[in-house]
């Protein structure tokens, strides 16, 4: 039988009460996240960006001991006899889930069932995880007795220590649950508990009172920027993505008195209007060439460039000396059907029409603007896409419209994806299909994603990751020396990229899809064949030149509102195209990359703003923002600009 909460009045002095045990409970995330940023490093900030970071987490985290204090004070007195409250609790969390927890449960709906029956599967488990928090009342109202409830308070810590482990930088709303499950079952077990003093009325009082303006003040006043942007990297500060006025909207008007400097102004214009560009003359291929176009997942700048994976990675490296070779090319997304689709139409992410009505979120369904492969096939150029998930099928979100042949790669028994040597087994036997004309075939790796298990098994993640390269390595020195064996390489190019990079614990992040950092926004770009002579780009170069690029080999002519520039005149040797302001975005985090180094980020989720000088500081740890507030401000005005020239809107969410 299930023991009932002790009111405030049938508690004995000397014994902790319901309200007491919830300001606790929630004081006691406060001290577990206080040593989650002690133990984090915060490279250039000085002690008042780590005391204030300390001080506005533990007093929002108090904030909400208060109200639970509060409410639970309220109840003890004014809640009808008849109405359990546990019931209360239910249709409180069910109430607070569709407030913060149907964003979190959207996008994965989406993914599991499709737009038809997404919200079959999001509406139950909103009702499934609000009752967490009532379930953990009960256990914990079980366990509120000596010999259980320390192991009541030590699953609360358990799950309150994990809970910043869990999908991290995203889903506050599961963060912010997490949270709440584990102060309701602390509280609900310590109740009745026998503490060795209790405070008089009046120091009491004034301790409550001294808490509650800490409380109120650091959720109503807004912190520095360098505060913030600390707070919404810990995913444990749950009112970081919640709390007014961090989410009010940004005002873009303010922006557009920002001067331009007149060597950026050609970059900032519209080219919704502008005209064709033809293709380059003379052509770079023979009429039947054959273009190879191969993006591996994940795979960051760093892979080629460090010297320890040349073993590991012999195809690469040898593509790499032999071709053009771009060390840092600039992805426009760190999601992999952003930079697709990006790459297909031509234009920056959020140029596009994005609908929200298939498997996959982002779709292109509603997107008119023709892809590469559409003015390719219309050429008579055979296209072929070979493809290793599901995702990219045209079908489901129209990202490769226009190919002339799908092949889908089918899955072995057990596996999750198709792995590289199934992929070329594909590519090899189209390839052994084609005689005369044009070709191009693209094709994208899967093997080296997240969570790095189709590689070794054992060691760092970056170690199993590289493996996974490794696989895709073998797989492309077995098309060279296919290419070589027929006779082809004199007609063929072939270029490898990625579709974004990979962080390795940068940023307190361990995976890609973030905000874009150098770690996951730049990637290789590798192009080589008989054609282009050897060599290295001296500048960073966006990766949407290969949008036109890929026609200018087909001798078709490029659309005008195209970002990027052919690379066909500096594969024939002559210097590429630099200093240009570069744009890479995810959801509606934006990054501006300046020719001169500077690197600017605007979350507009969390409202953090960035700016790092990345010769000075390659690792983004030296906020300028933090130090120079007005510079800052010109810098994010000229990437609102840029947004704004652009016809840019918020990539979906």
């Amino acid at each position: 039988m299930i023991r009932p909460v002790p009111s405030v009045s049938s508690i004995r002095a000397g014994h902790l009460d319901l309200p007491a045990a919830d300001l606790l409970a929630w004081a006691g995330l406060a001290v577990v996240n206080a040593g989650f940023i002690a133990a984090r490093p915060l490279p250039g900030a000085g002690l008042r960006v780590r005391a204030l970071t300390h001080l506005f987490d533990a007093g929002q985290l108090l904030f909400l001991g208060l109200v639970a204090a509060g409410t639970a004070v309220l109840w003890t007195r004014f809640a009808p006899r008849r109405v359990p409250a546990v019931a209360a609790l239910s249709l409180l969390a069910l109430v607070l889930a569709f407030l913060f927890l149907s964003s979190d449960l959207e996008n994965f709906a989406l993914r599991i069932a499709g737009r038809e029956r997404a919200d079959a599967l999001r509406i139950p488990a909103l009702f499934a995880l609000a009752q967490v928090v009532p379930l953990a009342h009960l256990v914990g109202r079980r366990m509120a007795r000596p010999r259980l409830r320390g192991l009541a308070v030590a699953l609360a810590l358990t799950a309150a220590l994990v809970n910043p482990l869990i999908l991290p930088v995203d889903y506050p709303g599961l963060h912010a649950l997490v949270s709440w499950s584990a102060a309701t079952l602390a509280a609900a077990a310590l109740v009745g508990l026998r503490v060795p003093f209790r405070l008089r009325a009046a120091p009491r009082r004034v301790l409550l009172a001294v808490l509650a303006l800490l409380a109120v003040a650091t959720v109503g006043i807004e912190p520095i920027n360098a505060v913030r942007v600390e707070l919404t990297r810990l995913d444990s500060a749950i009112l970081a993505a919640h709390v007014p006025p961090w989410r009010a909207p940004v005002d873009d008007s303010q922006y557009r008195h920002i001067p331009i400097a007149p060597e950026l102004a050609p970059w900032f214009a519209s080219r919704a209007d502008e005209p064709e560009v033809a293709a380059s003359e003379p052509p770079l291929l023979p009429p039947d060439a054959i273009v190879l176009f191969f993006t591996l997942d994940s795979m960051r700048a760093e892979v080629l460039q460090n010297p320890r994976n040349r073993a590991l990675l012999p195809t690469l490296h040898r593509w790499r000396d032999a071709g053009f070779y771009v060390p840092r090319a600039i992805s426009p997304s760190t999601v992999t059907r952003f930079t697709l689709a990006s790459l297909f139409t031509g234009v920056e992410v959020p140029q596009l029409h994005w609908a929200r009505d298939s498997a996959t979120q982002g779709s292109l369904v509603k997107e008119d603007r023709p892809r590469v492969a559409d003015l390719l096939t219309a050429r008579g150029v055979t296209t072929v896409h070979v493809i290793s998930q599901f995702e990219l099928v045209n079908h489901v979100n129209k990202i490769g419209r226009g190919f002339s042949e799908e092949i889908e790669v089918p899955l072995q028994p057990g596996d999750r994806l198709a792995y590289a040597p199934a992929v070329m087994d594909a590519i090899l036997v189209r390839l052994r299909q084609h005689r005369d004309g044009p070709l191009f075939l693209f094709s994208h790796f899967m093997d080296a994603h997240h969570p790095f298990d189709s590689g070794e098994r054992r060691g760092h993640a970056y170690e199993r990751h590289v493996s996974e390269l490794a696989n895709i390595d073998r797989e492309l020195a077995r098309l060279d020396a296919w290419l070589t064996e027929a006779g082809l390489w004199p007609r063929t190019l072939v270029i490898v990229s990625a579709d974004h990079g990979q962080a390795f614990g940068q940023h307190g992040v361990k995976h890609h899809g973030g905000p874009p950092y150098e770690e996951q926004c730049r990637v290789p770009l590798v192009v080589v064949g008989p054609a282009v002579p050897a060599r290295t780009s001296p500048c960073d170069l966006p990766l949407l030149d290969l949008s036109p690029t890929l026609l200018d080999l087909f001798g078709v002519a490029a659309p005008g509102p195209f970002i990027g520039r052919s690379l066909v005149p500096a594969l024939r040797g002559e210097p590429p195209l630099c200093g240009r302001p570069v744009l890479s975005t995810t959801w509606d985090v934006f990054a501006l990359l300046l020719p001169e180094g500077l690197k600017i980020i605007d979350n507009r989720r969390k409202r953090t703003l960035e700016v790092y000088d990345l010769q000075a500081d390659p690792r983004e740890t030296q906020n300028l923002c933090d130090g120079d507030p007005a510079g800052c401000d010109q810098r994010i005005g000229l990437l609102r600009r840029y947004l704004e020239l652009h016809g840019a809107i918020a990539a979906p969410r």
